[in-house]
């Protein structure tokens, strides 16, 4: 979804959305480093270690090493060849030598002809010793192994030599069996779907060990273990997996003034969530805020359950709010008695959501995925407790729907100094569900307004299209400097309602400004901050950082649209916050911006003057 707001008058913005649509908080707050989860696999009678290094660490997953099945019995020695018998000659010993017309591999489902023709040719229609041979079956060990294939290996079987024709066998490893300890509550299956996936023939140690690190990383655990032993068949493997669940119960509980200063700045936030309900993976969540001045309360529902084991995921979610404004977005506060403060505006606003998102390309270095959803809102107004329309889109009752199909993608990519994250989404309004037209926002105009239409298409109702496109990028400049850009635009040819425009301005946007300063149909945001480590803890984690950081942002209408924008559209605000993080459950954060646009309408509230904060626990 875009940055939203309520159908509300766009001079006051008490009713928009306090948060824009940012990307995840994972790669926003720069996930903490922590030692890499590396298990040692063994090779079979190998020396040399094939595995590579992570591009970005990743949690430290205690583990034993995995261990390498048993080899396999030593191959027979060959007999002499006779002469009489050409049809069936017998193995030479091991020092004579023997005419190799032709060396056949076979059992092989990942090697090229041409790597097998390079190791082979030089030897075809030559004479030969069984050591040769055993030359040739080590190196084509060794293409399995430089790909990671472990737990495979070329052996030469005990034959009997026809017309020179030599058969070399490749044993392709595989799982013949996956045992699951310590789960409680999560389903085996749920555990074993996933580690399958990293576990095809021939077995990819390297693909079998991404599959645990993205399950250790998995918020239903807090440890898993692996090991890799021999099962029963030559190249046969069986993976013990011994897990510990984490809590499946979690809140937390903040406060903070990134909400708008006409409901009142400051805010409570709860939240909690419930996982694991089906033994599935399955969450339920709910969450809720109120500004300490009772201007607004918010509700948010959501349950998601994942249904295929690349955690491809189903979301209901519905969200109730109410709003009221209790002062005017102006420099000077409201008189308790005078005109503006009986005006009693306020507002309501219900969210429906389904959405599925299907990942196709999910490692611990990258992920692609891909979703679809469809979102309903009805939001109204009120004045004197009375539906009354606040500007031009909304219905004579100031009642403003929508049905929005939105179809995204998101990216994201792990390196040795960072991450890059992108997401996109694409949004189309629909007539669905009786959603807003520009005839119902035509007839809840005055005589007067209704002159200055000249087209009845260009006023903004539920059938539109919008484009939101958001990148990040988190470099690591050194140990201690931790560079985070963030940019975030929405583009679109049509006039919106204001529950879908861009909006600008806040501690969760263009610091220097109150929340929400500024909305528009198109837009665009520019962050970067710069987190400078001064203190850690004993893990090695900061604890106490500090963050310069430059926020830029510009609204604009698209020219047909009837209702005016304020002036000063774009803003810019630079500054420095400090990131305290004492335990590792909680979490203060202070800003403080200097605002470079001298807005003629900025008021007194601490947002105005550059002042932020977030206090928040979890457990």
């Amino acid at each position: 979804m875009p940055p939203s707001s309520e159908a509300l008058p766009p001079a006051q913005t008490f009713a928009r959305a306090t948060q824009k649509a940012p990307l995840p908080s994972k790669f926003i707050d720069a996930p903490k480093v922590e030692k890499e989860y590396r298990p040692q696999w063994q090779t079979f009678a190998q020396s040399n270690d094939t595995t590579t290094e992570d591009p970005l660490p990743t949690p430290e997953i205690p583990s034993e090493p995995l261990e390498a099945p048993a080899d396999p019995p030593d191959t027979p020695t060959p007999t002499p060849e006779t002469p009489e018998e050409p049809a069936a000659e017998p193995t030479p010993t091991t020092g004579d030598r023997f005419l190799a017309r032709e060396i056949r591999v076979t059992g092989s489902t990942i090697l090229e002809p041409e790597d097998i023709r390079a190791i082979t040719a030089p030897l075809e229609g030559t004479q030969v010793t069984i050591e040769d041979l055993r030359l040739v079956t080590d190196r084509i060990t060794q293409l399995y192994l430089e790909r990671d294939f472990l737990t495979s290996r070329a052996v030469l079987a005990d034959q009997e030599i026809v017309d020179g024709v030599v058969e070399i066998r490749v044993v392709e490893g595989r799982l013949a069996d996956i045992q699951i300890e310590g789960n409680t509550h999560v389903s085996q299956s749920y555990i074993r779907d996933r580690i399958e996936l990293g576990a095809k023939v021939p077995l990819s140690t390297s693909k079998l060990e991404d599959q645990l690190r993205l399950l250790r990383a998995n918020p239903l655990f807090d440890n898993i273990e692996a090991s890799l032993r021999a099962g029963e068949g030559l190249g046969e493997s069986i993976l013990l997996v011994r897990v510990t669940e984490a809590s499946r119960f979690g809140a937390s509980v903040s406060v903070d003034n990134y909400s708008p200063p006409s409901v009142g700045s400051e805010r409570l936030v709860l939240n909690a969530r419930y996982r694991n309900l089906t033994g599935w993976g399955d969450e339920l969540s709910a969450g809720y805020n109120r500004t300490t001045a009772g201007g607004t309360d918010v509700f948010d529902f959501s349950y998601r359950v994942p249904l295929n084991a690349m955690d491809g995921t189903l979301q209901l979610r519905a969200a109730p709010s109410r709003n009221e404004v209790l002062r005017e977005a102006s420099p000077r506060p409201v008189v308790q008695g005078s005109q503006s403060a009986r005006l009693q505006i306020s507002g309501e606003r219900e969210l429906y959501e389904v959405s599925f998102r299907q990942p196709l390309v999910r490692s611990p270095r990258e992920e692609f995925a891909l979703s679809l959803g469809l979102s309903y809102q009805n939001g109204q107004t009120f004045l004197f407790e009375g539906p009354f329309p606040f500007g031009i889109g909304p219905d004579e009752d100031g009642e403003s729907r929508t049905s929005v199909i939105q179809f995204g993608q998101d990216y994201v990519r792990r390196d040795t100094q960072g991450a890059w994250a992108f997401r996109s989404s694409f949004n189309f309004g629909t007539d669905w569900f009786d959603a807003t037209d520009s005839t119902d926002g035509f007839a809840a105009l005055s005589p007067a307004q209704a002159q200055t239409i000249t087209d009845i298409d260009t006023i903004p109702d539920g059938q539109f299209f919008s484009w939101l496109g958001q990148i990040q990028r988190v470099q690591r400049l050194s140990d201690n400097n931790l560079l985070i850009a963030q940019l975030d635009v929405q583009l679109t040819p049509d006039s919106l309602l204001p529950a879908h425009q861009f909006v600008i301005g806040g501690g969760l946007s263009v610091r220097g400004f109150r929340q929400n300063a500024r909305s528009g149909d198109n837009g665009f945001r520019f962050s970067l901050e710069d987190r400078i480590a001064l203190g850690r803890n004993a893990a090695g984690l900061p604890t106490f950082q500090l963050i310069p950081f430059i926020d830029a942002g510009g609204v604009w209408n698209v020219n047909s649209n009837p209702n005016t924008p304020l002036d000063q559209r774009f803003l810019v605000g630079t500054g420095v916050g400090l990131l305290w993080e004492p335990e590792p459950r909680v979490r203060i954060r202070l800003d403080y911006a200097i605002p470079l646009i001298d807005l003629d309408d900025r008021g007194v509230n601490a947002q105005d003057d550059g002042f932020y904060f977030s206090v928040g626990y979890g457990f």
